[in-house]
């Protein structure tokens, strides 16, 4: 292979910039002016060498392909010799991340260059610092900028919703004020009035949606976290005291993910909050504000210590088929997602909530579980249907066992040879006076070994454990059902009734079924409800539980006395 002539070194050059303001022009003045640099040092160039990141900040690495996808990676295929950029602070701003990239570069071979030469380890070393004071001071004066613009009244950030941004000077009007939109204004009015009565977030975006509302985002859908917010977040329409006429800044900071580059926001200290009165931007009066406000508070979160957090739970009460109810596309939870005056509506959580199943249709909740419960009273009372899925789970049990015969002789002999191995370990261990440490953790290991072996065979051997049913007991088992069918008519929200039905069904799957056609299920039985199982367990009484407890009674310091009917 010919040498490499010391004239001929291959140059790469990098452009970046990072507004949004800027354009390409940015790109291609950096470019022009490279090549003039490269021309003076004699570097030879090549077009598919250009590399660029454009409208990115040099304060992370995060999503600048043009860096570490394709520069790095022709790097590493030693495709050029110097990296050409105008200043060091094009490739980054932060101390470890240039350190980071000039370690890449030279383990490549590849050095880095400047207008004004060779780029030293003292030189980046100190423009890198440098690099990283010049961002901190940035955005402190951007702040304080920001800061005297709110203390006279105006708001530096994007209108929200509801609002309008002078762009233009109007007669009386000054450039950057907010002025009210009144279609928007309505629409606030709304989902706070709808809010505060009762209607929840997901509702009133569907309301919204179903209206052909134009969302904050200018699209077509409402999300119902544009509503309430989310932890943390100033963002949701019924958090927002602008509505009222109130605008505060500085009571959240941003901070970057190292690890991810995302954005996280933090609560700010309040010494730096601003708070200014804008009386003419009143939207929602403020006895609806103070309503929802309430509303939204007995919703949220409680701080119950020091760093701990009670999350906010709406109880639900809950149905016969709690838990219980599948989709036959993708065998995940059935959930409630509709209720009026007419009942309930359950679907597939996953088409609901994301849409990444197809089995979009809903269901009458009423009516699924009147037919789960004939045909759960249809099948299990009748002795013949019983013996013969007891005898089809045997031939199952029986092949499970032919299959899992052979996987369980070897995890038993493999056990029994760790049960001699630890005893010999532990026979060394005795004749030691300083326990090595390496035997003590040789030893630790064997032993998780052994007992993941035994919960092993435990499992294979209860796979082929099958009892054969007495016919008292499938007589017995009948009954319970038809006790049960009797009760649920009586009362279906009975909760003994409940946690009867769950004991004996595993699990209802819900098959798709077409636009005003019978719905179709398929009920899945625990076996252990058939071999014997007490459906109705006698319960103590209130009298039994405090007795147990040790309650005393009240006022007298004795035992708790109890009146009127358990």
């Amino acid at each position: 292979m010919r040498a490499k002539s010391e004239t001929t070194i291959r140059a790469a050059l990098y452009a970046r910039y990072s507004s949004d303001v800027m354009n390409d022009q940015s790109i291609e003045r950096q470019f022009a002016d490279l090549e003039k640099v490269a021309a003076k040092f004699g570097f030879s160039l090549n077009p598919r060498h250009y590399f660029s990141d454009r409208a990115q900040s040099a304060a992370t690495l995060f999503d600048r392909p043009g860096l570490t996808r394709d520069l790095l990676g022709a790097a590493k295929r030693r495709e050029f010799d110097v990296l050409l950029v105008e200043q060091t602070d094009r490739l980054a701003r932060n101390k470890g991340d240039a350190f980071m990239l000039d370690d890449n570069l030279k383990f490549n071979y590849v050095r880095v260059f400047t207008p004004a030469g060779e780029v030293s380890e003292l030189q980046l070393m100190f423009e890198s610092f440098a690099n990283a004071d010049y961002l901190k001071k940035l955005a402190l004066r951007v702040k304080s900028g920001h800061d005297k613009i709110a203390r006279n009244g105006l708001i530096p950030s994007r209108a929200a919703y509801g609002y309008d941004c002078v762009t233009h000077h109007l007669p009386g009007e000054v450039a950057g004020r907010r002025v009210i939109n009144k279609a928007q204004a309505a629409i606030v009015v709304r989902i706070f009035t709808e809010y505060v009565s009762g209607v929840s977030p997901r509702q009133i975006a569907i309301g919204l949606t179903r209206d052909n509302v134009p969302a904050p985002n200018g699209g077509k859908t409402w999300n119902f976290q544009s509503i309430v917010g989310g932890a943390g977040s100033k963002r949701g329409i019924i958090r927002n005291r602008l509505y009222i006429g109130e605008y505060l800044k500085n009571r959240f900071y941003n901070v970057k993910n190292p690890e991810n580059g995302k954005i996280i926001k933090r609560r700010a200290e309040t010494d730096d909050l601003i708070t200014v009165q804008v009386p003419h931007l009143r939207i929602v009066s403020q006895e609806l504000w103070d309503a929802a406000d309430k509303l939204r508070t007995a919703r949220g979160n409680k701080k119950i210590g020091a760093g701990r957090v009670e999350r906010a739970t709406i109880p639900r009460k809950q149905h016969l088929l709690t838990g219980l109810l599948r989709c036959d596309e993708c065998n995940g939870p059935m959930t409630i997602t509709a209720s009026s005056r007419i009942g309930q509506r359950v679907a597939c959580s996953a088409a609901y909530n994301t849409g990444s199943c197809k089995h979009s249709k809903s269901y009458n909740l009423a009516k699924l579980t009147e037919l789960a419960v004939e045909s759960m009273c249809t099948h299990l009372v009748d002795p013949d249907f019983i013996k013969r899925k007891t005898r089809d789970k045997a031939i199952e049990f029986a092949r499970l066992e032919k299959e899992n015969s052979g996987a369980r002789q070897a995890a038993v002999k493999q056990f029994n040879r760790l049960d001699v191995q630890i005893k010999k370990l532990v026979r060394v261990l005795e004749e030691e006076d300083d326990m090595p440490k390496e035997l003590l953790a040789l030893l630790k290991a064997k032993e998780i070994e052994r007992k993941g072996l035994e919960e092993r065979i435990r499992l294979l051997a209860a796979e082929s454990n099958v009892t054969t049913l007495h016919p008292n007991v499938i007589q017995a088992f009948g009954k319970n059902i038809e006790t049960l069918h009797a009760k649920l008519k009586r009362n279906p929200a009975d909760p003994e009734c409940r946690m009867a039905f769950g004991n004996i069904i595993d699990s209802i799957i819900v098959h798709p079924t077409g636009y005003r056609q019978p719905y179709e299920i398929s009920l899945y039985a625990r076996l252990s409800a058939i071999m014997g199982i007490d459906l109705f367990p006698k319960h103590r009484t209130n009298k039994e539980i405090l007795a147990a407890e040790g309650l005393p009674r009240i006022g007298t310091g004795g035992p708790a006395s109890l009146s009127g009917p358990d």
